[in-house]
Parts: C-alpha cells; structure tokens; sequence
C-alpha cells in the first residue's frame, strides 16, 4: 500500500518525544486522548496562525469528534481580529473557536495542528509551552522537534488525514461536520488533487469523507472559487510588479515573484488570509519553475509564501531560511529587523521607496537556497542574479 492514508487502522510513522525532564507517560496519542476522554481533561485544539483550511479543518474535526464522545474542547488559533477567514467559513464548528485571550486558565492537555514548529501558534506559543501535557499532529517534514508526543507523517498529503488516522484508531464517528472539515484540509494541501502528495490513498480517503457527507462543490467554490472584489483590483497592481529572477549556479530554473505590502492590503480593504491565492497564479508562469510571494506583516516583517513545479524541493530551500513545508508548497517568515533597510517616507496607501529593495534581499536568499540545492553546493557565497521585470510574458527568454 502506498504511504499516505490507509483505508484501515494503520499508524503513521510518529515519535513520542518528551519534554526536557518530563517523561512521557502516555506510549502513543491514542493512549493520551483516551485518558483525556476518561478523566475529564479540558483540551486546546491549536492551528497555526493565518489559518487555512488544513489546520482549522484539522483542528475543528478532532475538536468535533472528542466533543461527541463527551469530550470539553476548545480550538483556537493567533488572529488579531479573531474571525474565521472568509474562505472557510463554511466549516462546521464554530461553536468551539475560542479567542486566545478567552481560553480556559488552565488546559490539560493542548494539541497542535498543522504547526511545524512552536513560533507557528503565535501567542499560543506561550500556552503550549505552559501545558501540562503536549500532542503535536502534523505531516510537515521540520527540524523543530516538539511536543511530548507527536503523531506526525511526512508521507500523509495532509494532517486532515493523520487526524483522520487517528480517529479511526480511537473508535470515534466520522459524521458528515467531521468529514467536511477533513475533506477540505485534504483537498488543499493537495492543490485540489493535482500535487503529487495526491496518491491513489488521497483518493481513497476522499472517497470516504464524501460518502460521509463532505460535499465537494461547496468546499471547492469556498476555498478557491470566491473572493473579495478588491481582490480583483489588488492582484492587477501586484502582477504588474512582477519579476522573474534567475541566479548564476541555477541556469534552468527560475523564479516569478512579486510582493504585497501592508499599504496594498489597506487601499483595497484586504487582510492576508484573502490574498493567499496570489502565489498560485505565479506558479503556473511558464517560464519558471518557481514562484514567491512575499506578503508585508503589519510590523515590516514579511511572510514568504514558495512555490515549486520542478525538481527543486522548496521545502527545503524553506527549512534553509528558517521555515519549512513540502516539496512543492512551503513557506517562511522574515522578522522586521532582518528585512529591513533604513525606511523610507510614505503616504498613506503608497508603496515605500524601500519596499523593493527589501523585497530584492529576499528573492536574493531564495536563489542562493536554490542555488546550493541546485549545486550540492554547502556555503552560503555570494549569489548572482539576473532579474527580468515583467511586462509582457511573451517577450521574456524562455528557459526550457
């Protein structure tokens, strides 16, 4: 059978780790759940911040499940305001969200979903790190090794099916909420099918969740087909500061990027959950193999969003600038202090005379990445770039 979902009770590959002088006294998370359900224990189901659908699905499916078993959960994930995105508002659940500033004083156990590592939760980070007990349900690849006890599968397309694993292995009912909530963090994290985590055990588990209730057009039209109008006029400005970037030690392999900043978002009445889709539009850009978009957090920090249709595993260039993801899709995060350069003056709503130039830094990072990746390469070296300002695609060179 192929790595991935099992259409039966088979347990991923996971680690139980403890944390430093605390043993762990449970052997797996279905033993820790288990214990959860029989003494009461009030439980924080965690996504990472700027949610999408595979850590909110994630996290509102199991919380969903343990709650019909008797279980008092409560998710919650790192938004200022705290509001659902508007794409998934259609997931059921949202009785349990809960404000990180109006959690329970105290957490018996707290679950992470889809969180790769600990700064991922935001100022949840705090209430793991206070909690009693740890689970960490994941299927990134990561060098944060976290938690008590980790159920974590690389090969899974998505953590929806590792919580999907575990549900099945604690004997709780996949009702039509749990299986919609799970159908579209699978449905995501494999591009709508068309990645190559989307294995012929992605299908099968798709099949289920459908069969239980999951409704495939609905999903499909919430997580991609709907967007704001300002959107329209936003991603027209963003492209048209496209570029398409090339470093030497990398010939064949190109990157089209482009950056949104916090201005951007204010002048067309946006926040970042709703212009996750940019880097997708990129991605598709014949003439690269790679795509980037950097997006301006409110602090001038920025969050880097990768995208890969070739041989280069931007999960690894990604976990080489401190973050990580898959082979195809990944991410990382640029701190205020890193990515600046002396600010320039603006109006409001204009783009700052640096924007550019911080943004150039970051393209510059992700190339020499690609570059020792490419090469075999292990410094970091200097990194010659080529870069082409798009105007009209067709007269760009072509590289293949």
């Amino acid at each position: 059978m192929s790595p991935g979902v099992p259409s039966g009770p088979a347990e991923p590959s996971r680690k139980v780790v403890a944390a430093p002088g605390r043993p762990p006294a449970w052997p797996d998370p279905v033993a820790l759940l288990r214990t959860a359900l029989a003494d009461g224990w009030t439980v924080g189901l965690f996504a990472h911040v700027n949610p999408d659908s595979d850590t909110l699905g994630s996290a509102l499916a199991l919380g969903l499940a343990l709650r019909g078993a008797g279980g008092t959960v409560a998710v919650s994930f790192d938004a200022e305001p705290f509001q659902v995105p508007d794409g998934l508002a259609f997931l059921p659940g949202h009785d349990l969200l809960v404000a990180p500033a109006r959690l329970p004083e105290r957490l018996d156990l707290v679950v992470t979903l889809d969180a790769a590592a600990p700064h991922m939760l935001g100022v949840l980070a705090d209430r793991m790190a206070a909690a009693p007990r740890t689970l960490v349900v994941d299927h990134h690849r990561s060098g944060a090794d976290f938690g008590q006890v980790r159920m974590v599968d690389p090969d899974a397309p998505s953590t929806s099916t590792v919580v999907l694993q575990l549900l099945d292995r604690l004997g709780l009912a996949l009702t039509a909420d749990v299986a919609t909530a799970l159908y579209a963090g699978l449905a995501t994290d494999t591009g709508s099918f068309r990645q190559a985590t989307t294995s012929a055990a992605a299908h099968r588990a798709a099949a289920r969740l459908v069969d239980a209730g999951a409704d495939p057009t609905v999903i499909g039209w919430s997580v991609w087909g709907i967007h704001r109008f300002g959107y329209v006029g936003l991603l027209a400005e963003v492209l048209g500061r496209a570029g398409l970037s090339e470093c030497s030690g990398a010939e064949g392999h190109r990157l089209a990027w482009t950056y949104i900043t916090d201005a951007d978002l204010a002048r067309h009445g946006l926040r970042l959950e709703h212009v996750e889709g940019v880097v997708d539009v990129l991605w598709g850009v014949l003439e690269a193999d790679l795509a980037a978009v950097a997006k301006e957090l409110p602090d001038r920090g920025w969050t880097v969003s990768l995208r890969s249709r070739g041989p280069i595993d931007v999960g690894a260039v990604a976990m080489g600038l401190g973050g990580g993801g898959h082979r195809e899709k990944a991410g990382f995060m640029v701190s205020a202090a890193s990515g600046q350069t002396a600010a320039g003056q603006a109006g409001p709503g204009d783009v700052r005379p640096d924007d550019e130039e911080r943004v150039g830094r970051i393209v510059a990072a992700i190339l020499n990445q690609v570059r020792r990746h490419a090469s075999g390469h292990s410094g970091d070296g200097p990194t010659g770039t080529t870069t082409i300002r798009v105007a009209h695609l067709a007269a760009a060179p072509r590289p293949f």
